[in-house]
């Protein structure tokens, strides 16, 4: 059955273990029975194997054996959470991207339209809405007339939406003329309504008109 010593020595294990067939077992006895060499490789193996018998066998550590159980226990737990990370990022990143750029456009957006939304801060100081303000005078038309050297004080209604209403001098030489060009001042200029709590309302004003003398 086997042609060379090379063969037969490759089956001593499986010959002194008692493993092999009837047949491998026929053959190798009968090659030992004329090969010196063999015969004395086969008891270098039996010497071997008594020698390993009469070992004593040692025992296992009762904190290894638990320190293995612990080792298999963190494996097991390293590879569940492992493979949930993995079912994780499999099931939400699809979801999570598009969701982080609409979160992202959103917010562009949001930041767009309260930059557009800005109020520019006037420098006029804010009046309090409780305060009644009187009437003020926007534009006055040009003056050019004479008075005489005691002023001239006029008492001018402005309604709400600024339009001077039928005026009243207080005090001061009058005259027709003195009268035409005190209606075109005074119908001719722009003003500013009275208010309350904010709201435009009817007011008046008083103006006072004195000639001025420059002498050179």
């Amino acid at each position: 059955m086997f042609e060379g010593c090379v063969e037969i020595r490759n089956h001593y294990s499986d010959y002194l273990d008692g493993s092999c067939d009837p047949l491998a077992r026929k053959s190798i006895r009968f090659h030992l029975s004329y090969c010196a060499s063999c015969r004395q490789e086969l008891e270098g193996w039996e010497t071997m194997q008594a020698d390993l018998r009469g070992m004593r066998r040692l025992q296992v550590p009762p904190e290894l054996a638990l320190r293995l159980r612990v080792e298999v226990s963190r494996e097991a737990h390293r590879k569940w959470l492992g493979w949930l990370r993995v079912w994780l990022d499999n099931v939400l990143q699809p979801v999570l991207l598009p969701a982080s750029g609409g979160v992202l456009a959103a917010v562009a957006c949001f930041c767009l339209i309260m930059g557009s939304l800005v109020v520019p801060v006037s420098k006029t100081p804010d009046v309090p809405l409780g305060s009644p303000t009187p009437p003020a005078v926007l534009v006055l038309a040009p003056i050019d007339f004479n008075t005489p050297d005691a002023a001239v004080i006029v008492v001018v209604p402005v309604d709400a939406v600024g339009r001077p209403m039928r005026y009243r001098v207080l005090s001061g030489a009058t005259s027709p003329e003195l009268l035409r060009q005190l209606d075109r001042v005074i119908y001719f200029s722009n003003f500013q309504p009275a208010t309350w709590y904010g709201r435009p309302t009817d007011g008046q004003f008083v103006l006072s008109l004195r000639r001025i003398t420059v002498r050179g």
